[in-house]
């Protein structure tokens, strides 16, 4: 490999790194942004089984409106990995949704997130001890646990007070956690092979199906729901999964999977940012400390990342 090539690629890959960041970036922004307006909807107007069935099964309508205009390419697959497809969707969807919700709900907000957001401790054991897929190296450790503390610190003002899991939530909240690390790890094997709109359609059609099952038509129907709360609903699929999953999903093609588990500690701290100024809930010195403490993390990771592209392609070139 000559001097130029070792840098041409060396360019390439920093670039596909700094897009990886970006897009979690993107879908945390969404995430985080969203989950002020989903405590709001479904305290004051729907309940938490619609507000997980709606988000991904009208997600899944726009997705099929769409390509099946511009794009009929993208609903090819192999017929032996539709298995896949549907066990990530209900499981990594559906389930993940469901769970996560029905612990903020049940419990707290802050113990749904904190629960849910150890999940990149998952991801990091089996990708780097397990499938080994990973190389675990000390700036990624510290980066993983500089973002936990980080995260409990923004979410909580370091209290254990409003943190409970108690009745049906001490298996959800863990659930949420395991079927979310589920969801980055297989995405990233899925990806190998598919386009993400291609999987984007299929997990979501899986999550859909599951749903109808789980609440018929008929069902939704005897609700009563006007033009309106469809609009809603409709908006609100669109914030809080299609444009996020889509960012997230996206990113999995440029970065390690606990890499994108550990900036994906963000969306939190997004979140209390945005419950500050959108709700008027306070915001402590502790939790800006905390915070700024993911923020470090994930610039961390960044260097850190770089820093190993930027030896792996020396390497290269020597040989």
């Amino acid at each position: 490999m000559t001097s130029e090539s070792s840098r041409t690629e060396s360019d390439r890959r920093r670039s596909a790194v700094l897009r990886g960041f970006g897009l979690v970036l993107l879908a945390v922004t969404f995430w985080g942004g969203s989950a002020s307006l989903a405590k709001f909807l479904i305290v004051h107007r729907f309940d938490t089984l619609i507000i997980s069935q709606t988000r991904t099964s009208l997600s899944f309508l726009l997705l099929i409106l769409y390509f099946g205009l511009a794009d009929r390419s993208v609903f090819r697959i192999r017929l032996h990995d539709l298995p896949r497809f549907a066990l990530l969707g209900v499981v990594g969807i559906a389930l993940t949704n469901y769970t996560y919700y029905f612990t903020a709900t049940e419990s707290t907000v802050a113990t749904a997130v904190l629960v849910q957001y150890t999940a990149p401790v998952l991801v990091t054991f089996y990708t780097a001890a397990i499938s080994r897929e990973e190389q675990l190296t000390g700036i990624k450790v510290v980066s993983l646990l500089l973002a936990l503390v980080g995260c409990w610190l923004a979410v909580s003002g370091g209290s254990t007070e409003g943190i409970s899991l108690r009745g049906w939530t001490i298996l959800t909240g863990p659930l949420s956690a395991v079927t979310f690390a589920y969801v980055m790890i297989e995405t990233k094997h899925i990806l190998r092979g598919y386009d993400v709109w291609t999987m984007l359609i299929y997990i979501f059609g899986a999550a859909t199906v599951f749903w109808l099952f789980v609440n018929p038509p008929w069902a939704i129907a005897a609700k009563g729901y006007a033009a309106g709360d469809w609009g809603i609903l409709l908006l609100f699929a669109v914030v809080s999964i299609l444009i996020p999953h889509s960012a997230f999903t996206a990113s999995l093609r440029h970065l390690d999977a606990s890499t994108v588990g550990i900036t994906g500690t963000l969306e939190p701290v997004i979140a209390i940012i945005v419950a500050y100024f959108a709700l008027g809930e306070s915001l402590t010195a502790i939790e800006v400390l905390g915070a700024a403490g993911v923020i470090i993390a994930v610039a961390l990771l960044q260097i850190g990342t770089n820093r190993y592209l930027r030896q792996e392609v020396r390497t290269n070139h020597a040989h």
